[in-house]
């Protein structure tokens, strides 16, 4: 065991509040955060996203629900990844759009898309309603190695990925973009950059947050194969019957 290893293996953890569940009806949520007293950094972090760990502002949490184990760290093998034919549709479509990679910090013109994103999309969702303060403390970190995929349409700025930079791989935080019908599948575009960028760098997973298996807004990462989910403890291929 590495001493990153036994650094993450001897973290506390704290239990934030139960709380009815944003993705699966009837259910309850909790969160188990890392001790936020420790001084973090991005090799603990790394380590602690091997064990199932994503990042909000500056805390580390996974899910720890008293009924339920559906939410599984989903993460694509990038070296054997390949775009399906409508992930080459959108790539097509979308040729025409600047892609560009620089360090992660809040603005108020990137604000601004942020807020007319969630208020298009996210009405029903936790970040409802947006605010400046909310938007940076959720995607920025004052001690986690950040990035943004910035993607533009001649001098405006059409849809952003923010990313954690891990010794192994790229999380992808969140994502927010345009919602004009003009541009297609802008949220799936921003994914398969992601996973370029992870080829390009010789990174061999691209992380994408949760998956649950009975939840439309949380099981498309599926269709980003080959993928691997943290389930009981171990990495393991996702096995997807088309």
């Amino acid at each position: 065991m590495t001493d990153k290893q036994k650094d993450s293996h001897h973290i506390k953890l704290y239990a934030g509040p139960e709380h009815a569940c944003g993705y699966l009806k009837d259910q309850t949520s909790i969160s188990l955060f890392a001790d936020p007293t420790l001084p973090m950094n991005n090799a603990v972090y790394s380590e602690l996203s091997r064990l199932g760990f994503r990042r909000s502002g500056n805390h580390v949490y996974r899910p720890k629900c008293p009924n339920c184990s559906a939410c599984w760290t989903y993460r694509v093998i990038t070296e054997a990844f390949k775009p399906s034919k409508s992930q080459k549709r959108i790539l097509k479509a979308n040729q025409h759009l600047s892609v560009g990679f620089e360090p992660a910090k809040p603005s108020l013109e990137d604000y601004e898309l942020y807020e007319h994103y969630i208020n298009e999309r996210h009405k029903d969702g936790d970040m409802f309603p947006p605010s400046y303060d909310q938007y940076a403390d959720f995607l920025f970190s004052e001690w986690c190695d950040s990035a943004l995929i910035r993607v533009k349409d001649e001098d405006k700025t059409v849809a952003i990925m923010c990313l954690d930079l891990l010794d192994d791989g790229l999380s992808a935080v969140y994502s927010f973009f345009d919602s004009d019908k003009h541009y297609k599948g802008l949220g799936v575009f921003l994914i398969l950059k992601t996973i370029a960028l992870c080829q390009k760098l010789h990174l061999p997973y691209c992380y994408l947050g949760y998956y649950i298996q009975n939840c439309n807004k949380m099981n498309y990462k599926q269709s980003y194969k080959p993928g691997q989910v943290y389930k009981n403890n171990s990495w393991i291929t996702l096995q997807i019957h088309e």
